[in-house]
């Protein structure tokens, strides 16, 4: 597009372009941006009586926001925005009251009853999905949800946006990646005002962000995002075409900030007076204002009118939302999960045929029968298409049975999680793979941040039911980066389920369960149980599921307890008929299965019967999740304790390569042994 005059009254537009805008559009965009802009000044208002905490002004973005919403179809598209995007609301349709409800965090707020911060807006009715702080993360759920749009075949577009500062991050590339890998109709939209906060976007990046999203082969183009009607023009035709042909398209819009990045800034200690009247300039309001004007499509009284009606309107719902209390704390921690333990019976296991079947084995076809049960499931993960399966061969077998549903990811692990959060969102059962525990690190930001707090964040307006299976664990020699034991960092991540199973009964049990869940499942695989003879099991039923939060007495004891999960329960088992041959002694071990939910009430009972108790983990000792079960228990079964609570993990090292020196790392039988004899001597 050709340069713009810096003045709006020096511009002149063309009749050929004026009239390809109906008039009624222009009407509408200005009456919007009003809107938009009486928000803002209301919202400053509530910033300077303490009552907002966090205000992004999207002044000098509006026009952009407000002509997409214009171009796209609330209700029907599907929107993940940024945290400057009142506009778009507005744009949207938003009620007034529903945007100060969460500005103010107050009861009955429909975006999150205010455990979401302000300006992170949601909504079912306009598929607005609720936002987190995090720079970037956004953009590759969008992609999942687009994912889900073309596998529906539907036309929908899935629109993301954020501000060019965002487009340094690494899950942006990785989205521009995967939609143009998979031509998926995601409609990214950068709004750049040249402004991180106060690092200018020189510092920022030595490319044009246009130019970048060219280099993964995505069409883009570039527009004022300042001026309507070339914008306009541009883009009707290309989003009719995206939602045609399914395929992506980066806008990148110009825009000016004409405030400070946040309530917390102040741009005028790194923004000069001079620069700062050259943006004022290009006030989007101002020149929409004068354009309307200068076609005849608004006189001065109307546009005086115009301005009071829609400022009471907006003071109107600002007090009628200040007049709300605050939400209720007693229900702070609702829908963190869809319930507080998943609804699964236990029942007996039915087994099929007479030979044992090993725990990979037992996974591989678990993930075949829920997915013959369930047409929504879809898989991806590095290698795992056939013929490989896989690594270790869990999906072997599954992309010949199942066309179109199981495949290969980019190795990028966000990717992996990311976009199956978004398909999540979408209606799909993702069922991904990660290679190795440690390969999770760079998906962290998105369990930790966006996956897991979805449900919570949006008051249960949203879900993510989606599972990551993981190998993890060591002796089998994978060195310090193959050999990791991550439970205890993700069991501080409220959201998430926890599965370990030991064996190849319950990895069949709990990995179906886990299919069937409306939450986010983490599942443990230790990679070193997959093909041992002492974990194989007579294969159960299509029928056995296994309950999250349900332990397992994998022996019974009267002497002291062992509460342990994954290849623990073989050491524990070791050390248990060593003592009970030479010692006579009878050790209980408790199998725990899930960390989250985590059975402490069968732990609690064993201790109780036995008043001693070891806890066994292969992680390391310090931080394990060991400490957490062990606190447990002493703050609720003190009084039943003849001895100290004990803890047995690796040392606090990573684990070597060398055989010899990761058998001196991680726990072995015989610490298990004589940290059970010490214990029976009291």
């Amino acid at each position: 597009m050709r340069e713009i005059a810096a003045h709006p009254d020096k511009k002149v537009l063309p009749s050929s372009l004026r009239s390809q805008v109906p008039a009624e559009a222009l009407r509408t965009l200005y009456e919007r941006m009003l809107y938009t802009y009486y928000i803002e000044e209301r919202t400053k208002l509530f910033v300077k009586s303490n009552k907002c905490s966090f205000h992004a002004s999207s002044r000098g973005h509006e026009k952009l926001q407000i002509a997409i919403a214009m171009l796209l179809q609330p209700g029907r598209d599907w929107f993940f925005p940024y945290y400057r995007e009142k506009a778009l609301m507005v744009g949207l349709g938003m009620p007034l009251r529903d945007i100060f409800l969460g500005m103010l965090s107050r009861d009955g707020d429909p975006n999150s009853n205010g455990r979401n911060m302000s300006e992170h807006f949601s909504s079912r009715d306009l598929r607005v999905v609720a936002p987190t702080a995090c720079t970037g993360t956004q953009y590759l759920p969008a992609v999942g949800m687009a994912k889900a749009v073309v596998a529906d075949g539907r036309n929908d577009i899935v629109y993301v946006s954020s501000g060019e500062g965002a487009t340094s991050e690494g899950e942006y590339f990785e989205a521009l990646n995967w939609a143009s890998r998979e031509s998926v109709p995601v409609l990214f939209v950068v709004q750049n005002n040249g402004y991180a906060i106060s690092v200018p976007q020189s510092t920022q990046t030595g490319a044009r962000i246009s130019e970048v999203a060219r280099g993964f082969h995505m069409r883009t183009v570039e527009v004022d995002g300042t001026r309507f009607t070339e914008m306009y023009t541009t883009l009707k035709p290309l989003i009719e075409q995206m939602r045609k042909t399914r395929t992506p398209l980066l806008v990148e819009g110009h825009v000016v900030r004409l405030e400070s990045h946040s309530s917390s800034d102040d741009q005028l200690k790194y923004r000069s007076e001079d620069e700062l009247e050259r943006t004022r300039e290009r006030d989007p309001l101002r020149h929409t204002e004068l354009q309307l004007v200068q076609m005849g499509l608004l006189t001065e009284q109307e546009k005086d009118e115009l301005q009071e009606r829609i400022r009471a309107e907006v003071d109107a719902a600002a007090e009628e939302a200040d007049a709300r209390p605050f939400p209720d704390a007693a229900h702070v921690l609702d829908d963190i999960y869809s319930s507080e333990t998943p609804a699964i019976e236990e029942r007996e296991a039915r087994t099929m045929g007479d030979k044992p079947v090993t725990m990979v084995e037992a996974i591989n076809h678990g993930l075949r029968e829920e997915m013959e049960r369930n047409a929504k499931i879809v898989m991806w993960g590095e290698d795992i298409a056939d013929p490989k399966g896989g690594v270790f061969g869990a999906t072997r077998g599954l992309t010949e049975q199942f066309p179109g549903r199981v495949g290969n990811a980019p190795l990028a692990e966000a990717s992996i999680v990311g976009v199956a959060h978004g398909m999540a969102i979408g209606g799909y059962k993702p069922v991904v793979e990660i290679q190795f525990g440690d390969y999770s690190f760079p998906g962290y930001m998105q369990m930790r941040n966006e996956i897991s707090t979805l449900r919570w964040r949006s008051a249960g307006a949203w879900s993510t039911p989606m599972v990551v299976r993981v190998a993890v664990g060591g002796y089998i020699r994978g060195g310090p980066f193959h050999s990791q034991s991550i439970e205890a960092l993700y069991a501080h991540t409220p959201g998430w389920y926890i599965a370990y199973p030991s064996n190849a009964a319950d990895a069949k049990g709990l990995i179906k369960s886990a299919c069937r869940l409306d939450d986010p499942v983490l599942f443990l695989e230790h990679k070193g149980l997959y093909r041992q003879v002492y974990t194989k099991a007579l294969e159960p039923d299509s029928d056995y599921l296994v309950p999250f939060g349900r332990a397992r007495i994998e022996r019974p004891g009267n002497d002291v307890t062992v509460v342990t999960w994954g290849s623990g329960v073989y050491r524990a088992l070791q050390a248990a008929t060593r003592l009970e041959d030479e010692q006579g002694a009878s050790v209980e071990i408790v199998d725990l299965r899930t960390l989250l939910p985590l059975d402490i009430e069968s732990v609690l009972g064993s201790v109780r019967r036995t008043s001693k108790v070891l806890v066994l983990h292969e992680a390391q000792v310090f931080g394990g999740m060991g400490g957490e079960i062990a606190a447990r228990i002493a703050d609720e079964a003190f009084e039943y304790l003849d001895a100290p609570v004990k803890r047995l993990g690796a040392l606090d090292s990573f684990v070597p390569f060398a055989g010899n020196l990761e058998s001196a790392v991680l726990p072995s039988a015989d610490q298990v042994t004589a940290a059970l004899q010490n214990l029976l001597r009291y």
